[in-house]
């Protein structure tokens, strides 16, 4: 076993400073790209801040009165309530991500200094350049959960190490084993195997208590939402889990899934790793070491996230496995005490810092920009001018601080759309639903809904962006009025939003209309 040395806080100080000064610069360039605006990447915190606000009123969900598990984390929504309703509350997901990003640092720099790089120049390396060549950084500028998620994931490898090191249940651990489900379901996975190591090692009741801090939450949560009349898991689990079902059935249906998706770099990267943390167990000293155990636990996470778990759209969903296995591996080649054994891991380090830096320096930075001048405009003609219900199918800036009823067509915050989309319903269900709840006026991706919307749908015109914007749903958004009614009041609504919209994005009314 390798034992620390070096000053304990030298590779976190390091790992820390690299990661704020990097999110620091990025979220600047953004802000200065979006013209002075602040936005996330992402319109997805903003469906999270809505709950947030629906969890102060009392609701679940983002309308009131009308339940819904359109959060992807359990979490989250809770860490959001302080300043729910209030404009200010717009920066929580900006603080929770620079908290996450700051704790997955330090705890990557003890993890590295545990290991026992700390006297070393590669350690330096490893503290300054982790957090940018595993995406760290890029992780915490999407707003989400995740940044946390990562943290608690490598508090669990810290914590595991100190365990196989003296046998102690540090709080860290229990505080990742914790933790790591209520951000992410995925997290439940390594959870559950750092408390079957601690099992295996002997420590049988500190094993069901780490599992029973794992699973009971998830269990409860899962028993709250039944008792609102939901399904156990939240809308983004259940319609990936019907995806998948629906692209094969059984076990060879989602190994032909899966190996078409090593197609994916993001995939790839992840397998690569995967092949390294297996190659490290070709050294005699890895295997005979407690800190053997570790590995294996990585590979297994990482291996059950190959298989049932998301990638790709900002690369947001495989981080938090990626980083693991990389730390993981680093711990056993650190045992193994071989130049060659250091080398596979940092040179697949450097192969994913080669595909997700570009990305982060390339389309990051313009992505807040597309939201202020698509979700935004659309917010803000749903909130200032229009001030009635409305549907779309990007829900969260539309949703979040808006008193009026925003009908999700896509389904996250609405049951019957999302059965109806993944039950593949050939009818213009659009159309009923938005009669049903009363709903006239419509902003909606067209090409979403190849079967149709409503046959009275009328359009008045179309918001069309300019400039770059990589990661929307779609760069034009179709208005509608979802009843043959006199288009009148709306075009005077829509020809005084349409004065104020930003350079960059425009608003074409449909043929034959005009402001």
């Amino acid at each position: 076993m390798s034992h620390p040395a070096g000053p304990a806080l030298t590779l976190p100080s390091v790992s820390l400073i690299a990661a704020l000064a990097s999110f620091a610069a990025l979220q600047f360039a953004a802000f200065q790209i979006a013209g002075g605006a602040f936005q996330y990447p992402l319109d997805d915190p903003y469906i999270h801040m809505a709950i947030a606000e629906q969890m102060r009123a009392g609701g679940y969900g983002v309308n009131a009165g009308e339940y819904a598990a359109a959060a992807s984390s359990v979490l989250y929504p809770l860490l959001l309530i302080p300043f729910a309703g209030e404009a200010a509350q717009r920066f929580m997901p900006l603080v929770w991500n620079g908290v996450g990003l700051g704790l997955a640092a330090y705890l990557w720099g003890r993890i590295l200094w545990r290991a026992g790089y700390g006297d070393s120049r590669i350690g330096l390396l490893l503290a300054l350049a982790g957090p940018i060549a595993l995406h760290m950084v890029g992780l915490a500028f999407t707003g989400m959960e995740h940044a946390l998620h990562l943290a608690a994931s490598l508090a669990i490898v810290l914590g595991l190490m100190r365990f196989l090191d003296d046998g102690r249940i540090a709080p860290v651990l229990m505080a990742g084993v914790l933790c790591a489900p209520l951000l992410r379901f995925e997290g439940l996975a390594l959870a559950l195997l750092a408390a079957g190591l601690v099992t295996l090692r002997g420590r049988f009741g500190a094993g069901a208590g780490l599992a029973a801090l794992a699973v009971g939450p998830i269990v409860a949560f899962s028993l709250y939402l039944m008792a609102l009349g939901l399904d156990p898991m939240p809308s983004s689990i259940t319609a990936k889990l019907s995806t998948d079902q629906a692209a094969g059935s059984g076990l060879a249906g989602m190994l032909s899934a899966r190996l078409q998706g090593l197609a994916e770099r993001p995939q790839q990267i992840l397998a690569g790793f995967l092949l390294v943390a297996v190659a490290l167990f070709a050294f005699r000293e890895v295997r005979a070491s407690n800190r053997g155990w570790l590995l294996g636990v990585v590979i297994l996470a990482g291996g059950a996230h190959m298989l049932v778990a998301k990638f790709g759209w900002m690369d947001r969903y495989e981080i938090y496995i990626l980083a693991t296995v990389a730390a993981g591996s680093l711990v056993a080649a650190r045992v193994a005490e071989r130049p060659l054994a250091v080398l596979l891991p940092v040179a697949a380090m450097g192969g994913a810092g080669i595909f997700y830096t570009p990305s982060l320096l390339n389309h990051y930075p313009y992505a807040p920009r597309a939201i202020e001048l698509q979700q935004a405009q659309m917010a803000r003609f749903a909130k200032d001018f229009l001030k009635d219900p409305v549907a779309v199918n990007d829900l969260g800036l539309v949703a979040w601080r808006n008193p009026d009823y925003v009908l999700d067509l896509w389904g996250l915050a609405n049951h019957e759309a999302r059965q109806l989309r993944l039950q593949g319903d050939q009818g213009q269900w659009p159309d009923r639903l938005a009669t049903a709840r009363g709903v006239e006026f419509a902003m909606v991706y067209t090409r979403w809904f190849p079967q149709g919307l409503g046959a009275d749908w009328v359009p008045l015109g179309t918001l069309q962006m300019q400039v770059y914007g990589k990661y929307l749903g779609a760069h034009d958004v179709q208005f509608y009025l979802t009843d043959p009614i006199n288009p009148a009041p709306y075009l005077t609504l829509l020809t005084n939003w349409q004065a104020g919209l930003p350079t960059g994005v425009v608003f074409d009314f449909a043929e034959g209309l005009d402001g």
